[in-house]
């Protein structure tokens, strides 16, 4: 994986969450790295400790992986952006940034309407540009005024300097954080960050996060060890099951002050767990939900489970994913839900009668099938004890629907 990224450039204070130290220094990509255009070149991808040579994400949240769509706190600067209607616009020299009202050309003009705070409406006219050099489409932070909203990788310009350039990293001078960005001229600038934005001193984010753990987790933050760096917490230890895993990680992300969390916890084997047990105790889990849930799907793959689900929209289970993630075994879950209402099932009534007389058929003794009626079709799902209870149900359901299909999930459990 590191030969990807083979240059290596001396960063500040980087924090190793193996030796403890600040020790790092950061890896940056040969060539832009987009996700909707988001990250660019020059940004710390991964960092590489320069003692125990482990390679880790420095920054955890403070990457900036941005969609168009999310872009609206970015302001446009005219000249170098497309300007659209209600779009934050930057005149260089002027004292703030204001919204765009309206915009449209005549043939040598650009006329511009442009609110400020909700004032009197102003108009521009600048004589019309033949080019765009447009360097980012979804705006600029302006510096140094939105220091403390600038994430890594975004694009900037510099009000005062009157350069463009991007956020490369967050550094710690003294005592004092400050965001690290390279200008078109390659230099590189450090702006101190506002008080509010500054990193609480590790020693006391860490006794906040280990007294917010223990109060909410008292079972097993006694096996949870935890380190700060730069505002970002590092969780090592063994947890009982991955709920408690994500659990722990939502509360730390919440916490004000913390930038991120990178999880290292790992959940405790249980022996003989096997990926069809825990898929057995997954489908055992849906099953027992009646009719409330129906049209599962579930994979197990080295502990890793998926389940995609649908269930009634009044009465959908609220803690399911939980509970599943509570599974022993389960080390990752993917989920989803579609929530149905029930009044929008079409032939409800048949799905009924058919469950009925499953359950009144002594041949069907200790199965448990529920229908449903998805995609044109009706559905068996739940289990029965044989090979020839599967077959039976379907043939009788075959019989029951007349020409429409029937798809069989039966599973077949003995005992």
């Amino acid at each position: 994986m590191l030969s990807q990224f083979p240059h290596r450039i001396h960063s500040q204070q980087l924090f190793c969450c193996r030796c403890r130290k600040v020790t790092a220094h950061g890896l940056y990509a040969r060539e832009p790295y987009s996700t909707y255009g988001g990250m660019k070149s020059h940004v710390p991808l991964l960092c590489v400790c320069e003692k125990c040579e482990s390679a880790f994400v420095a920054f955890s949240n403070e990457f900036a992986f941005s969609h168009p769509e999310d872009a609206g706190e970015y302001t446009r600067v005219y000249g170098n952006s497309r300007i659209a209607v209600g779009n934050w616009l930057y005149f260089r020299g002027s004292v703030k940034p204001g919204m765009v009202r309206s915009y449209f050309q005549t043939s040598d003009k650009e006329i511009i309407v442009m609110s400020y705070d909700g004032g009197s409406d102003k108009k521009i006219e600048l004589d019309r540009l033949a080019h765009i050099d447009e360097k980012s489409p979804e705006g600029y932070r302006l510096l140094p005024a939105q220091s403390a909203q600038t994430l890594l990788g975004d694009c900037v310009y510099h009000a005062i300097r009157d350069q463009f350039g991007v956020a490369v990293g967050l550094v710690k001078d003294g005592d004092k954080d400050k965001l690290a960005v390279l200008l078109e001229d390659a230099s590189v600038l450090f702006i101190t960050l506002p008080q509010t934005a500054q990193n609480l001193p590790n020693e006391r984010l860490c006794e906040i996060v280990q007294n917010k753990l223990q109060q909410l987790f008292a079972e097993d933050a006694g096996r949870i060890s935890v380190t700060v760096g730069q505002g970002i917490v590092y969780l090592n230890g063994l947890v009982k099951n991955f709920s408690i895993k994500r659990s722990l990680r939502a509360c730390v992300n919440s916490m004000p002050r913390i930038r991120g969390c990178v999880d290292f916890t790992k959940i405790i084997p249980e022996p003989g767990m096997t990926d069809s047990l825990i898929e057995n105790r997954v489908y055992t889990l849906l099953e027992s939900f009646g009719r409330n849930v129906f049209d599962y799907k579930v994979s197990v793959v080295g502990g890793k489970v998926s389940v995609s689900v649908c269930c009634f929209e009044d009465s959908f289970p609220r803690d399911l994913e939980n509970r599943i993630a509570e599974i022993p075994g389960v080390v990752d879950l993917a989920y989803s839900m579609v929530t149905i209402p029930e009044r929008e099932m079409q032939n409800r009534n048949e799905c009924l009668e058919m469950e009925e007389s499953y359950s009144l058929n002594s041949r069907f003794q200790g199965a448990k099938i529920k229908v449903s009626y998805v995609e044109n079709k009706y559905l068996l799902e739940g289990r029965v004890h044989s090979a020839w209870q599967k077959q039976m149900a379907f043939v009788n359901a075959v019989r029951m629907s007349l020409s429409t299909s029937v798809e069989n999930r039966l599973r077949v459990v003995e005992g």
